[in-house]
């Protein structure tokens, strides 16, 4: 994709869970041809994320596109990063708690109703005030009633 000059642009760098990662956000107006159908785009995002993971050298470009006319590359990193943080806390979670990567039901159907009940309890769990970790899984667990207890609590039985 070929882009004009950015808008706006920072950089960031980040160090720590055994990487150093450098992060470049560029904004840019979008001039591009947007397909048909595909209407207010306001920008174009290119993040490029570079460094050491284990020692060893990374670099992987992103685009996103953005349908609000933000100016600031500082306010679409941090989107961008929450963004991230948000699937990554979700998403690992089920992963490794819930094994839904190992799942083998190959249907579709049957498959996405267990990722919505992953969630279902997932939430429940958390809004019942207990983390959800694995010792919070095994609590409920083949314990039907103690989780279907969690839908008829009422706003002031949730911990705090």
């Amino acid at each position: 994709m070929e882009l004009n000059q950015p808008i706006s642009w920072v950089e960031t760098t980040e160090k720590g869970h055994g990487r150093c990662e450098t992060r470049k956000i560029e904004l840019y107006l979008n001039k591009a041809a947007i397909p048909k159908g595909w209407t207010g785009i306001e920008r174009l995002v290119k993040v490029t994320r570079s460094g050491l993971r284990k020692g060893k050298p990374f670099n992987f470009i992103s685009l996103y596109i953005l349908s609000k006319p933000i100016d600031e590359a500082q306010v679409v990193a941090q989107g961008v990063r929450l963004h991230w943080g948000i699937e990554n806390l979700l998403h690992w979670i089920k992963d490794v708690n819930l094994k839904e990567d190992d799942m083998t039901i190959k249907e579709t159907k049957p498959a996405t109703a267990v990722a919505c009940l992953n969630t279902l309890a997932l939430n429940l769990i958390r809004l019942a005030g207990y983390k959800p970790i694995k010792d919070s899984f095994a609590l409920f667990s083949n314990k039907v009633n103690e989780l279907l207890r969690l839908f008829v609590l009422k706003r002031n039985d949730f911990r705090t």
